[in-house]
């Protein structure tokens, strides 16, 4: 018995049932009605494209690609790296701190994220209580100003109108009228003066019977200057008000001198006065004081200027000096004034250096003097003395300590001691003694005493270990060593300041074993002694 399929229903005969082409012919009916719903694959498996639809689609290579479509992640959103820069703000920022504002149902921002505003309300524009409004021309309209008493600008400066005010605060003078009472000057001048008053072009004159007054005739600085016997007295008086100025001139005239470099100019002034003057090549600048009062008195001269210097002028006719002085830094070059001025001020080791000379003449001889040190010695005043000069070489003539063999009662016991001090002393310079200054030397007290005597003194000779350093001969504690002797060879000393042959030297230290003899330095600059009444070069110094 014949069966059939599942799908088409095609007659399927059984074994025993013999063929029926009617049955055969109804299989390939259904097969070919079936098989007319389903579409054709080509050669390749694919559908043919006359049995696809017409369908709008964008082909798989352009996903992803540049120009086109966009790709979406596995979050099912672009990526990132598909999206343009963008410059926008994260709606994390949203009503945020630091973010935007929002924006409520009516569009506007909520008054929670405003800020605290003082403001007027349109309300109050224009309306009583309120604020004025602004014109076409952004002015405040006519109707909005109260009834004001003004003077309309047109009428400053105007004939009718009102007064300007310079640039003092002041009217100016063209717009003052005839007053009652003029600004006044009242002068007490002595009689029979010639008096002119000036500002400017306006001159007023008057002859002193006394007293002088002017009826001045505007505002600014006048200048009364009176004169008689060759004799000027000038004051400024400044007016700016309407009053009576009332000024005093005398005649005063001194004499100022100062010292100084020529070409530099000096200055004189006590606050309200002030003189000045070029120095000449002569180096004394002159000036003419005419108004009592203690001054100050400066020198400058390219670029620099000298410390000042204070002079009381107080009587007329009388003359004046003072000295202003700059520093060379060639020590030869500077005046034994310049020199212990720049000592004094603690400037000495900045312009000098020990071992610097400066010739000086003493009788017929020409010596030569170096600096041995800075700040070493101590003043008899107190302080220490700013520099320490010594002779470079010997004088031309030798001399003795003493009379006899005997170092009893030590240096300033000696026929040395008296030599220097009142002989020597008086024939130096009258410049440098001028500037010498008295120091405190210590010297054994002889006779082979340990016993230390300090005396003040202006000339002296070295000690043992002032030149050396240590002692060989003489007793402990007569000072210590000057830079200057530090070097040996600066030890060795010649005759006639340095034309003569190498010899010894006397130092004011006794020879601390024996009574009978000084220490020295002999001709190779070793450490030495010597009879006292022996002759041997001399070599002293001094402080400044």
């Amino acid at each position: 018995m014949a069966t059939y399929t599942d799908n088409y229903k095609l007659k399927k005969p059984a074994p025993e049932d013999f063929a029926d082409i009617a049955d055969l012919n109804e299989n390939a009916d259904k097969i070919d009605a079936a098989l007319k719903d389903k579409a054709d694959l080509d050669e390749s498996g694919k559908l043919k494209e006359d049995q696809l639809p017409s369908l709008s689609y964008i082909p798989t290579s352009q996903k992803g690609a540049a120009g086109g479509v966009a790709s979406l992640g596995a979050d099912g959103k672009v990526p990132s790296g598909q999206l343009p820069a963008m410059d926008y703000i994260p709606t994390s920022q949203k009503g945020a701190a630091g973010g935007v504002a929002s924006l409520g149902s009516d569009g506007k921002v909520p008054s929670g994220q405003l800020p605290s505003l003082d403001y007027i309300p349109t309300s109050q524009k224009a309306a009583a209580n309120g604020v004025a409004s602004l014109d076409a021309n952004k002015k405040v309209p006519v109707a909005q100003i109260p009834a004001l008493g003004y003077i309309p600008t047109s009428q400053k400066g105007a004939a009718g109108g009102v007064a300007t005010l310079g640039s003092d605060g002041k009217i100016p003078e063209s717009q003052l009228g005839t007053v009652g009472i003029p600004p006044q000057i009242i002068a007490t001048i002595p009689s029979g003066s010639s008096v002119t008053c000036k500002c400017g072009s306006k001159t007023l004159t008057a002859t002193s019977t006394g007293t002088v007054t002017f009826n001045l005739t505007g505002y600014g600085t006048w200048v009364v200057t009176a004169t008689k016997d060759g004799q000027t007295a000038t004051e400024s008086v400044v007016v700016d008000d309407v009053k009576q100025y009332k000024i005093s001139l005398s005649y005063f005239s001194a004499t100022l001198k100062v010292t100084s470099d020529s070409g530099a100019t000096v200055t004189a002034t006590n606050g309200t006065k002030t003189f000045s003057g070029t120095v000449p090549t002569s180096g004394v600048l002159s000036l003419t004081i005419t108004a009592s009062g203690t001054y100050t008195v400066t020198a400058t001269k390219s670029g620099e200027t000298t410390d000042p210097v204070s002079v009381a002028i107080t009587t007329s006719g009388q003359t004046y000096s003072v000295e202003c002085l700059f520093f060379n830094s060639v020590l030869s070059k500077n005046t034994w004034a310049q020199i212990a001025k720049a000592s004094a001020a603690g400037k000495a080791s900045q312009l000098w250096s020990v071992g610097d000379t400066k010739d000086i003449t003493v009788g017929s001889e020409t010596l030569t003097l170096v600096i041995m040190g800075f700040n070493h010695d101590d003043l008899a005043s107190g302080g220490k003395a700013g520099i320490t000069f010594g002779l470079k070489n010997l004088m031309a003539t030798t001399r003795r300590m003493n009379a006899s063999n005997t170092n009893s009662g030590g240096f300033t016991g000696s026929e040395m001691y008296s030599w220097l001090q009142n002989t020597l002393l008086p024939t130096l310079p009258s410049d440098l003694q001028a500037v010498l200054k008295s120091v405190n030397k210590k010297t054994s007290a002889g006779s082979q005493s340990s016993t230390i005597n300090t005396n003040s003194m202006k000339l002296f000779l070295f000690s043992e270990i002032e030149i050396f350093g240590s002692t060989t001969y003489s007793k402990a504690g007569e000072g210590s060593q000057y830079s200057y002797f530090a070097t040996a060879a600066n030890r060795i000393k010649y005759l006639s300041n340095g034309s003569g042959s190498a010899y010894w030297w006397w130092e004011r230290s006794p020879y601390g074993s024996n009574s009978g003899y000084f220490c020295g330095v002999n001709g190779n600059g070793d450490a030495d002694n010597y009879y006292a009444d022996g002759a041997s070069g001399v070599c002293f110094g001094f402080c400044v």
